[in-house]
């Protein structure tokens, strides 16, 4: 999710608090400061989709570094520049829940938690699921962030409709590498739906994308499936953390 759609920040790391001081071991959490990042956290987050700037200005410590979900990396006022209202048509609203710190000492904490986002994007309906954790300072007596970083939690995408009269083609081996050690993995067809893995038994399915794009269920992967400049399959391609692996085509339909 970007910033000019729904903005949000994708928050936490470790840091190290105070230098030279004796390790901190988590310690009990009064209930007041519990009650304090829920509350705190929530009124953030409500800001993101506002567009309120002071509720983060007078949350992050000076030298804060924030790290958002797309591996941005922020000082303070670049992080406060992100966040503005939603635009016209736009309805966002964001839930904190299983919020849980760690207090260390009397000078720090760490705060862990799940994001629950309900976008409304000029009609089409978004819903994104976030874990994050932030760490915070005692400075002058009040809690500030001095570093946050958030991920997305992977789910599985929504199929596509679309023309299986071609899967039969796709169903067969792929092999990684050039050589014959290389690993093998497989495409099976079954009760008119496509499974990939290195057996049948443990297979997962595909979801379709397009005719030749799939999404691995369960997982973070994309199969692309590569015609040839005949027309039959060739080879597939995982699409793996921003990375391509290629896999040749050893055996089946085509």
């Amino acid at each position: 999710m970007k910033k000019d759609t729904t903005t949000l920040v994708v928050l936490a790391f470790t840091a190290i608090i105070n230098a030279g001081t004796p390790q901190l071991r988590a310690a009990a959490v009064p209930a007041t400061e519990e009650s304090w990042f829920l509350a705190r956290t929530q009124a953030l987050y409500d800001g993101v989709t506002a567009g309120n700037r002071a509720i983060w200005r007078g949350t992050l410590s000076d030298d804060c570094i924030i790290t958002d979900e797309d591996g941005h990396v922020y000082d303070k006022a670049a992080f406060v520049e992100t966040v503005r209202p939603l635009s016209k048509g736009f309805r966002g609203d964001i839930r904190i829940k299983h919020l849980t710190v760690r207090m260390l000492g009397t000078a720090a904490a760490s705060v862990h938690y799940w994001i629950d986002e309900h976008e409304d994007a000029l009609g089409d309906r978004l819903h994104t699921v976030y874990v994050e954790t932030d760490t915070y300072r005692r400075e002058s007596g009040m809690w500030k962030m001095i570093a946050a970083q958030v991920t997305v939690v992977p789910a599985d995408l929504k199929p596509v409709t679309v023309d299986k009269r071609g899967w039969p083609a796709l169903a067969g081996s792929y092999r990684l590498g050039k050589g014959p050690l290389g690993p093998i993995s497989h495409a099976y067809l079954r009760d008119g739906s496509l499974y990939w893995g290195g057996d049948e038994q443990s297979a997962k399915l595909l979801i379709p994308l397009s005719p030749l794009v799939f999404f691995v269920q369960g997982s973070i992967h994309t199969i692309v499936f590569v015609r040839n400049h005949t027309g039959h399959i060739a080879e597939a391609l995982e699409l793996h953390k921003y990375n391509e692996i290629v896999m040749q085509r050893i055996g089946g339909a085509g």
